[in-house]
């Protein structure tokens, strides 16, 4: 095998893989979505359903939530089964993806991309005049930061550490 057909692999497989990150991110972007919009917590307490019971359930556009659903299904995060025109967030994805899983809810964690991705022009700038971005730059810093908190340091600081000290608890 040539050098250059080596090459020319080796581009096309590093291209397949950003193209992919470029589909992750956006599904990352979905996820944090899902989170925000209540859908994950709804579909984990409904059936397998169309998708305007999923709306209707989650006080939400129908129209906006089957697009949101498709691209859960492209993303191979909630199934459809398209005799039935039904969608089924599987129980096992709801162990990582509902506020019933929390500490586990990685839905929470995937709202960092959106956070990131506001301030880019800001960092972009910085990049230039090095003096760094202020949290203001970043909306929602403090508001996912402190549902990441909760479900993570708060939690084991009530569940597992203070119980260590008698008498802290209270």
């Amino acid at each position: 095998m040539s050098v250059e057909l080596l090459e020319r692999n080796a581009a096309e497989a590093f291209g397949e893989r950003i193209v992919q990150i470029i589909n992750d991110g956006a599904l990352a972007l979905m996820v944090s979505i899902g989170h925000r919009t209540g859908l994950f917590d709804t579909m984990a307490g409904l059936p397998p359903s169309p998708a305007v019971d999923i709306a209707r359930a989650a006080h939400l556009s129908e129209r906006y939530v089957r697009e949101w659903l498709g691209a859960m299904v492209t993303g191979g995060i909630v199934r459809y089964d398209e005799r039935a025109g039904k969608y089924d967030l599987p129980a096992e994805h709801a162990l990582v993806l509902t506020r019933a899983a929390s500490p586990n809810n990685m839905a929470v964690t995937a709202q960092w991309i959106s956070v990131l991705g506001a301030a880019e022009n800001a960092i972009v700038e910085a990049f230039a005049h090095g003096r760094g971005v202020p949290y203001s730059a970043y909306p929602r810093f403090h508001v996912v930061m402190a549902e990441e908190s909760q479900q993570t340091v708060v939690e084991a600081l009530f569940g597992h550490i203070l119980p260590l000290a008698t008498g802290v608890e209270q």
